[in-house]
């Protein structure tokens, strides 16, 4: 209990650029020990994941933003008409870049990993942790 006290603490008190951070660090250790990729791989991959997440974040922090903003309203159900459709517009054009940016990272995964190495990445880079 006490544990979990101080986590939250330290979460609170923690720049949401650094909790972004520790996120990404946490996902990349998964993936990375779900892979089981040789040392001298595992090296060449990790800034590669690294980076990919990264822009994958950056990529959908915009939606993520205004998301926080209206959540009250949300969890209320007392969002405007265009509060709505900003959320729409945002949301929809973050899932619009989401592709181009898988497909640029699979390909550069392809050049330290096997194809299925690759693919593999890609959906455990995508697991709800």
């Amino acid at each position: 209990m006490l544990l979990a006290v101080m986590l939250i603490g330290l979460a609170v008190a923690m720049p949401s650029s650094a909790l972004a951070g520790s996120k990404r660090d946490a996902r990349v250790a998964y993936v990375l020990k779900n892979l089981k990729l040789k040392s001298d791989v595992q090296e060449k991959f990790r800034p590669l994941l690294d980076a990919y997440l990264k822009e994958l974040s950056d990529l959908k922090d915009p939606y993520k933003k205004l998301k926080d903003e209206l959540q009250d309203a949300i969890d209320a159900n007392k969002l405007t008409a265009a509060q709505c459709d900003q959320l729409f517009e945002a949301k929809q054009k973050q899932e619009e870049k989401e592709p181009a940016v898988n497909r640029k990272w699979y390909a550069k995964f392809k050049t330290v990993l096997t194809t299925q190495q690759a693919y593999k990445a890609m959906k455990l880079s995508d697991d709800k942790l």
